[in-house]
């Protein structure tokens, strides 16, 4: 009786934990697709309100016996926070910098490097501020050539699929062809920042309390409510569906190579599948 009564509470325990941080990562995550509804000014103030409130929920946990244990997830959640928040404010300005045609493909890569770069430096940062070594955000060597073997051989799967409805249009080939640094810097980019900042940063973080198959499942969901905005595919909710299981086998290989370079080559081969087309429409 004694075991199940135990084991009840540790379910429950582990359901509670899920909801919470389910609900506060999809907050960190939820406040700039509202951006086509909302003045752009008050989401700002949103984001930089919910960031300051999660570091002093850190800081306060930090002192507190019972809380202590709890500390380290709340940290990532304002790091998260705080890395959308800069990116929100400071992204456009390599673009300006580097001076690119504006809506050519050249100027969507450049954006999305500097999105990524607005995102990744500062979950670096703020992580190391905190003693957090690399390889508790999957960025070790880990097994590196099971997750090398793994993401190279789906970027070439994913990046053929994306180039085969194409390949018949010569003109479209040739335009394309030209275009692949600039392809390879966007979908590398967006990979790597997004692995970090979606599943490196929670997913350790978060398996104390919930184990490696929960830990993904809520990652996966987080990842992919955050796509729920998207405007460049006819049918979202087919998207999702595709998005949703792609997010559970990255996170998924992240923990089993104990590294995101698997993942993010992966991934950026997936993104292709969405760039290819929106690329050779420009």
């Amino acid at each position: 009786m004694d075991a199940v009564t135990h084991s009840q509470a540790g379910t429950l325990g582990k359901i509670g934990f899920f909801i919470v941080f389910l609900v506060l990562q999809a907050m960190v995550f939820a406040i700039f697709p509202l951006s086509a509804r909302l003045p752009i000014n008050d989401l700002l103030y949103g984001q930089a309100g919910l960031s300051v409130l999660l570091l002093l929920a850190a800081l306060g946990l930090r002192r507190s016996e019972t809380g202590k244990k709890y500390w380290r997830v709340v940290y990532a959640l304002f790091v998260a926070g705080a890395a959308v928040l800069l990116s929100a404010l400071f992204s456009e300005g390599l673009v300006d910098w580097v001076g690119v045609t504006p809506a050519s493909p050249q100027w969507v890569a450049v954006a999305k490097l500097s999105e990524g770069l607005w995102r990744v430096v500062p979950i670096l940062v703020l992580m190391a501020v905190i003693g957090a070594d690399r390889g508790s955000m999957y960025l070790g060597k880990g097994r590196l050539g099971l997750g090398l073997a793994v993401g190279i051989a789906a970027f070439v799967v994913f990046a053929g699929l994306a180039f085969m409805p194409l390949a018949g249009k010569g003109e479209v080939v040739s335009k394309l062809l030209p275009l692949t640094p600039w392809i390879l810097i966007f979908v590398l980019a967006n990979g790597f920042m997004e692995e970090l900042l979606f599943r490196g940063v929670f997913l350790k973080r978060y398996e104390p309390f919930l184990g490696k198959g929960l830990a993904n499942l809520l990652t996966a969901i987080v990842f992919t409510l955050a796509h729920v905005q998207v405007t460049y595919v006819a049918d979202v909710l087919q998207f999702l569906a595709i998005v949703f299981p792609l997010a559970l086998i990255w996170g998924y290989l992240m923990q089993k190579t104990d590294s995101l370079w698997g993942s993010v080559l992966f991934h950026a081969g997936a993104d292709c599948m969405i760039v290819f087309g929106i690329f050779a429409s420009m």
